[in-house]
């Protein structure tokens, strides 16, 4: 039988286990937040590097996360032979918001949506593009957050 200190003990206990099981969850969701959102701006920013270079690889500071094949496919501005930017004229150049989701803590994708209108110098009409695109992200041994594939639709 339990008595009246027992029954007093036992709902300090769960109260106190109820309160740290509260903050545990709160700092997970905390450092989630914290993550997508770093995961998010760094997207954005590596994306825009790539259109506002051109795709030039040479000239990222993200070489140390992200390999060039996927740094050059992020250039939205990439059209077949044209190989200076020089060539085009933009008419219209969107990005929107990035939206990061984290899976098993090591893992993420980014997805947003780019939307460009251009012409080539010399040359009549224009071309418009619009899709969504996703980045994949991997938490390495070394616990940094690098580039592991990306997917742009057709």
């Amino acid at each position: 039988m339990i008595n009246k200190k027992n029954k007093k003990n036992i709902k300090i206990i769960g109260t106190i286990v109820g309160i740290i099981a509260i903050i545990i969850i709160g700092v997970y969701i905390y450092n989630q937040i914290k993550i997508s959102n770093y995961l998010s701006k760094l997207t954005y920013d590596i994306v825009q590097e790539s259109y506002d270079t051109y795709g030039d690889y040479s000239k990222s500071k993200y070489q140390d996360i992200v390999s060039e094949n996927i740094y050059s496919s992020m250039n939205y501005l990439c059209s077949g032979s044209y190989d200076n930017r020089d060539e085009f004229i933009i008419y219209v150049s969107n990005q929107s918001k990035v939206n990061t989701l984290i899976f098993f803590l090591d893992t993420a994708e980014s997805k947003y949506t780019y939307e460009i209108k251009f012409s080539i110098k010399g040359e009549e009409g224009y071309s418009y593009g619009k899709s969504t695109c996703t980045v994949q992200w991997k938490l390495d041994d070394d616990n940094v957050w690098r580039v592991s594939d990306f997917d742009d639709p057709p």
